[in-house]
């Protein structure tokens, strides 16, 4: 994958991500985003939950190791891109904690919907060549 600069996002889209993610409150929620990347903008275009078994889903997430792996798979078969991974702070801000950063897995996306003020937020990041974290731009259609 290229250098993302930009995300693309159908409101259908959005609303179906945070409407799951909303119906597992209190916990966090995770899963993996399917779309396409073309001269650094992924389009996204579907979204597959993966169970989080961390012991502690009120705070953190963490991938359950078979759906992750049924997952990547799944994709592959069906000759779906994987071009993001997501979780859910359900209390938290749309922006990347502590335990993210030191449990990241590096993909091309990293997606958090955010439901600390009530209503929903979804930011998206990359990690720059220097290790940081960057907020993309997010385009979103109708």
């Amino acid at each position: 994958m290229n250098y993302v600069n930009e995300v693309i996002v159908s409101a259908a889209l959005e609303t179906d991500l945070t409407t799951v993610a909303s119906q597992r409150l209190p916990y966090e929620t995770c899963g993996i985003i399917y779309g396409s990347e073309d001269n650094g903008t992924v389009t996204a275009d579907g979204f597959e939950l993966v169970r989080n078994v961390s012991p502690t889903p009120d705070i953190a997430f963490a991938f359950h190791p078979d759906d992750w792996i049924e997952a990547y798979f799944r994709a592959q078969k069906n000759q779906r891109v994987i071009v993001g991974l997501f979780h859910s702070h359900p209390l938290g801000s749309a922006v990347p904690s502590l335990s993210d950063s030191q449990g990241y897995i590096p993909w091309c996306t990293y997606w958090i919907v955010s439901f600390s003020h009530g209503d929903h937020d979804i930011a998206v990041y990359r990690l720059n060549p220097h290790n940081h974290w960057e907020q993309l731009p997010i385009k979103r259609e109708p």
